[in-house]
C-alpha cells in the first residue's frame, strides 16, 4: 500500500517544484514550436509493437500490415487501390509528417504509378488532401479528393529531392484554414518545399482524420511500403 505523506511542508515543497517543472517544459516547448513554425502534438516512431498498435487501418481496404524493430510495414492485396492508416490526432488545421519507403519488391509493373503518400482532412467517403510520393522518376501530386471521388490536382511534378525505391522519403503535407475559409496547402519532401497552393474552396472538406496510405492510381496489388517517425502537429501561427 502506498503511504501518504502527511507533513505540510514537503506537501507544499513537492507541489512548488511540480509546477516548477511544468513550466520549464512549457517554456521549452514553447521555444521549440517557435523555432520550427509548428507545435508537435502527437509523436510515433512505429519501431515499437506498441507504437505500431496505435496506429490503426482506415476504412475496409483489402491490406495487411506489419512490423519489424525497425518501422511499420503495409502490402496491398487483391483488388485495392491504396491501403489507409490513421494517426490518433484529429483536426482541420494540421500538419502531417512520415519517413515512407516504398520497397522494390513491388510488381514491377506497378512500379511507374505506385505511391507513398500523407492526407489530411480525410472522411468516411474518401474525401481529403493528399500528397503522394512516386519514387519513380522522382514525381510529387498533390491532390484535392471530393466525397464523389472527382481529384482536383492541386500541384504535380518532379522534384531531384524524392528519393527512390527502397529508401526513405521525409514527407510533410500542411493544411490550414484562413477567416475566410480559404486553405493553404502546403507540401514538402526531404526539406524541399514542394507547393504552395491557396484552395479558395477549403471549407468543402469536412473530415477530421490524418492517414498515411500506400497505393496506386489503380490497381495497387502487391506494393509494398514502410513508414516510420509519424508526427502531427499544429502550425504555429496559423
Amino acid at each position: 500500500m502506498r503511504l501518504i505523506d502527511s507533513n505540510p511542508l514537503k506537501t507544499a515543497f513537492r507541489a512548488l517544484t511540480a509546477i516548477a517543472l511544468v513550466a520549464t517544459c512549457s517554456l521549452a516547448i514553447a521555444g521549440a514550436a517557435q523555432a520550427a513554425g509548428w507545435i508537435t502534438l502527437y509523436e510515433n516512431s512505429l519501431k515499437s509493437s506498441a507504437g505500431r498498435d496505435e496506429v490503426r487501418q482506415y476504412g475496409n481496404d483489402n491490406c495487411k500490415r506489419g512490423g519489424s524493430e525497425k518501422a511499420f510495414r503495409a502490402r496491398v492485396l487483391k483488388k485495392t487501390k491504396e491501403c489507409f492508416y490513421r494517426a490518433q490526432t484529429v483536426g482541420k488545421d494540421l500538419e502531417v509528417a512520415v519517413s515512407a519507403r516504398l520497397f522494390s519488391a513491388t510488381p514491377k509493373k506497378l512500379r511507374p504509378q505506385a505511391y507513398v503518400a500523407v492526407n489530411l482532412r480525410q472522411d468516411n467517403d474518401g474525401s481529403r488532401y493528399q500528397l503522394a510520393i512516386y519514387p519513380s522518376g522522382g514525381r510529387f501530386h498533390v491532390k484535392k479528393v471530393l466525397d464523389d471521388g472527382r481529384i482536383i490536382d492541386l500541384e504535380h511534378g518532379k522534384a531531384g529531392k524524392i528519393k527512390g525505391f527502397d529508401k526513405a522519403n521525409r514527407i510533410v503535407l500542411r493544411a490550414y484554414n484562413d477567416q475566410s475559409g480559404s486553405a493553404r496547402i502546403v507540401a514538402f519532401a526531404n526539406g524541399k518545399k514542394l507547393a504552395t497552393v491557396d484552395d479558395e474552396r477549403g471549407n468543402l472538406l469536412q473530415g477530421q482524420n490524418t492517414t498515411f496510405s500506400v497505393g496506386s492510381k489503380k490497381n495497387a496489388t502487391g506494393a509494398i511500403a514502410s513508414f516510420t517517425k509519424l508526427s502531427v502537429g499544429m502550425p504555429d501561427p496559423y
